[in-house]
């Protein structure tokens, strides 16, 4: 009995002293101790404790703090003062960030690389501050857990701690740092925690967290991944109307200075800014140097090239078609990718070299490009070139071809233009089957033009009352065109249906009285209902406003 209260006693007496003076190492951790200051975009500034983790300048500091900032700072001991330049890691659920600073050499502790066991003491490093007296909080760890499939330790303490040490490192006896402070969620009355550093120090970018919420929250520009492909991938995934995306861009094109992706992003950021000139350059950077994938680089500028030559006037010199025709030849010539050679196609169709567009697109046809529009393109070339429409219709037909029945949706487009040129060549049936697929791919979504067209067609193949119910549909989804009405009255005389079409062409009238066709029509109805005084006027009308075929029907009633 006299043996228990001895060592309790003692217990108690080394408590104490504990409290009354920090450990050896106190001096030497107290330096890796830095205050963090974070300001918002409305100047707004938090402040919290942090850490150096590493060497190299790495801090560990709280999630929460960082949250919606713009900017930070880190404070030393020594009150030197470092700018906080990325982000290196973020968990919003641990309330962890690790951070990159310009701080080029650091204090960092001696890190625990293993887990503390339980009932060992812990020293809580005291508020970062000028105070030397300043002495270390002593608690014991009650439990350890572990957590991410038991590779990190979290600790729970013995007593509650007051919030202004959250975050402040804790160290074991042999000054090792085990983690960070966090306070129990429940209260401050509940013992707190601490987050093992192994967790903390862990915390990198990988290329899928291009849009993490936890990081996107902070404004701060982030740390690219470390391997190659990972940054790529990283890169392609943000979001190119992020504030920071430009720095990130620059970042990339620092850390792999051979590969081409950065330079191409960066120069086709600055296309979207419409700043051309800083687009040249930095694609004249980049082909300046052994640089991987050059073909790419003359790609992504014939591109834009490409874009700025389909406009009415060049937006900065030499941003043309001819420089773009170059840029793809150029591409081309380093690299035989059928991308390449459809977009010289493109290129030749703009400048109206035809024949020489068509043989590219066919050129890719041949190709793993092979596709409905590259066929397409190659018959709207036979077009311009007004060749034969037999041999148009050849390369349309090639276009749906690419396609196998039962069609799917996006075969409709190449069937609509199909219809087009069989309606040309006089083939209306053909062209109709073709309306009608187009119809059911676009699941009966079609507009007043569609139904419009093809009761033009239905007319001719002697389809009356298919022409319309298709001409009555297009009324009903434009009812204020005038041509609408006009051939809804058409449709209705050829069925025989004079009192509907005089109705249609009143309307037709109603909604534009110059409309020369509808009163044409109009005298024509009357006419056959042998109100010969009113169709005279409605022909006269017509003719008034230059209607020749009024003119003859005309002459024929006198």
């Amino acid at each position: 009995m006299k043996f228990r209260i001895v060592l309790y006693a003692i217990m108690l007496f080394w408590a104490y002293s504990s409290w009354a003076q920090n450990p050896k190492w106190f001096k030497k951790a107290r330096k890796s101790q830095v205050t963090v200051i974070s300001y918002n975009d409305k100047g707004e500034i938090r402040q919290g404790q942090g850490f150096f983790s590493s060497e190299n300048g790495s801090v560990i500091a709280e999630y929460d703090l960082l949250k919606g900032a713009v900017r930070g700072t880190i404070v030393d001991t020594e009150g030197k003062e470092y700018n906080i330049t990325k982000v290196l890691g973020a968990n919003s659920l641990y309330n962890v960030v690790r951070l990159g600073t310009s701080a080029e050499k650091a204090s960092a502790p001696t890190l625990l690389n293993k887990s503390q066991m339980e009932n060992s003491i812990v020293y809580i490093m005291p508020l970062c501050s000028n105070d030397k007296k300043a002495i270390c909080l002593v608690d014991t760890i009650k439990a350890v857990q572990e957590f991410y499939d038991e590779k990190y330790p979290y600790y729970t303490l013995a007593k509650s701690i007051d919030e202004r040490y959250a975050s402040c490192p804790a160290y074991n006896e042999e000054g090792e740092l085990i983690g960070h402070v966090q306070l129990a969620a429940e209260g401050s009355e509940k013992p707190a925690y601490i987050l093992g550093i192994q967790y903390s120090n862990s915390l990198v970018i990988n290329a899928l967290d291009a849009n993490n919420a936890d990081l996107t929250a902070i404004n701060i520009a982030k740390e690219l991944p470390a391997e190659e492909a990972q940054a790529i991938t990283y890169l392609f995934l943000m979001n190119k109307q992020n504030a920071q995306y430009e720095e990130q861009v620059r970042a990339f094109i620092d850390k792999f200075p051979s590969n081409t992706t950065g330079y191409i992003q960066l120069a086709e950021l600055k296309g979207r800014q419409k700043d051309y000139k800083s687009a040249e350059d930095i694609y004249a950077q980049a082909m300046s140097k052994q640089i991987e994938a050059e073909d790419e680089l003359h790609h992504s500028y014939a591109k834009q090239l490409y874009q700025c030559g389909l406009m009415e006037k060049a937006p900065s010199e030499g941003w043309d078609m001819e420089h773009a025709l170059k840029e793809a030849q150029a591409a081309y010539s380093l690299n035989q990718n059928p991308l390449y050679a459809a977009l010289e196609g493109l290129c030749l169709y703009a400048l109206k070299r035809y024949d020489e567009s068509h043989d590219k697109f066919i050129d890719v046809t041949k190709t793993n490009l092979r596709s409905a529009e590259y066929f397409t393109y190659a018959a709207q070339c036979k077009e311009m070139m007004k060749a034969p429409i037999e041999e148009r219709l050849a390369l349309q037909d090639s276009a749906v071809n690419c396609y196998s029945k039962p069609y799917p949706a996006e075969a409709g487009t190449f069937i609509y233009l199909r219809a087009k040129t069989l309606a040309e060549m006089e083939k209306y049936r053909e062209a109709v089957t073709d309306m009608n697929e187009f119809e059911h791919l676009a699941s009966g979504q079609v507009n007043a033009t569609f139904c419009y067209e093809r009761e033009q067609m239905e007319m001719q193949c002697r389809q009356f009352q298919k022409a319309l119910n298709d001409i009555e549909r297009a009324v009903s989804l434009e009812p204020k065109e005038p041509l609408y009405r006009a051939e809804e009255a058409v449709v209705n005389y050829r069925v025989g249906q004079l009192d509907e079409a005089i109705a249609a062409a009143k309307e037709a009238i109603r909604l534009d009285e110059s409309f020369g066709d509808a009163h044409r029509i109009m005298g024509i109805c009357l006419r056959d209902q042998g109100k010969t005084t009113d169709a005279k006027k409605s022909l006269q009308k017509a003719i008034d406003l230059g209607d020749t075929v009024a003119q003859s029907i005309l002459e024929k009633m006198k």
